[in-house]
């Protein structure tokens, strides 16, 4: 049984003749014929009575027609959905973000990006990396934008922008008014950092192995789940942190928290946006990424 079939039949059925159900269904005669004698075997009864004024409807065939009736029309708003679903008119993508491409780059995105689709509804994951890129692999997400790149099967990386980490501390802190520190000094100053697995605590770890500071050597305080925790505890005056240019910029121009160069240090991290290799995109992602790329707050 099959939706031919079921259009032939119900364009016969109402139209009372099997040259008039084939006009109707843009088939031959003997086409529709053939369908439906098809589709009586399928049912194992009778649909029609055949007269010499054309076909009328058995019992059988009564109950096939309502049923099929709700196929059919089934079907037609199954067709409209993929419509408005591919002209993303009426559908939800949902993203997987870390702390600063999602707190940070994602709502810059959202004005243009339903200015374009107005249907679109923008559902955002947040998490550290590792875990976003565990929910991408198992298709919980269907794309993700995250601040480090893993060495994960199944998934592409795409480069979007860079990520300048800088050292903060609060105002009331004793290297407030230096003009720099020098790198043997982090080993000694508490140290506030995000949980293990965000991408930025892997960045900090790498550059300073390659400054030659054993990250092994510093002083952890703390290890808090966001950015904004970490702000409060500096502008209370506890400790001294690396935290992305793009998070303290407001609190440095009021005076909240306090930009300390470090010599001979810079800790620059890469964005990526992440997909599952060889896995089709819907028409949402596709428009997102396109905006991603296209963004010249992303260009690196």
């Amino acid at each position: 049984m099959n939706l031919h079939q079921l259009e032939l039949f119900v364009a016969v059925a109402e139209s009372g003749s099997f040259s008039r159900g084939a006009e109707v269904a843009l088939r031959t005669q003997s086409t529709a014929s053939q369908q439906v004698a098809a589709l009586e075997a399928e049912c194992g009864l009778q649909l029609f009575d055949r007269t010499g004024r054309g076909v009328e409807l058995t019992g059988a065939g009564r109950l096939l027609l309502v049923q099929a009736r709700r196929v059919l029309d089934e079907m037609v708003a199954l067709r409209q959905a993929m419509s408005r679903f591919q002209g993303l008119e009426e559908t939800t993508l949902t993203i997987g973000a870390s702390s600063i491409p999602g707190t940070y780059l994602v709502p810059g995105l959202l004005p243009e990006l339903l200015r374009r689709y107005p249907g679109l509804s923008l559902n955002v994951v947040h998490n550290d990396s590792r875990a976003i890129l565990e929910q991408l692999a198992t298709g919980i997400i269907e794309l993700a934008l995250i601040g480090s790149q893993a060495i994960t099967s199944g998934l592409d990386f795409t480069p979007v922008a860079d990520d300048l980490l800088l050292l903060v501390v609060g105002p009331q802190h004793h290297w407030r008014q230096r003009k720099y520190i020098r790198l043997h000094e982090l080993v000694d100053e508490p140290l506030l950092l995000r949980e293990s697995g965000s991408g930025s605590g892997q960045t900090l770890f790498t550059a300073l192995l390659a400054a030659g500071i054993d990250p092994e050597r510093l002083q952890v305080a703390a290890r808090l789940g966001s950015n904004e925790g970490i702000k409060e505890s500096l502008a209370a005056g506890y400790g001294a942190a690396f935290l992305s240019e793009r998070s303290v910029q407001r609190e440095v121009a009021r005076g909240e928290l306090v930009l300390i160069p470090v010599e001979g240090l810079r800790v620059v991290r890469r964005l990526w946006l992440a997909t599952r290799s060889g896995r089709a995109l819907s028409p949402a992602a596709t428009a997102f990424i396109n905006l991603v790329k296209a963004g010249p707050e992303l260009s690196m």
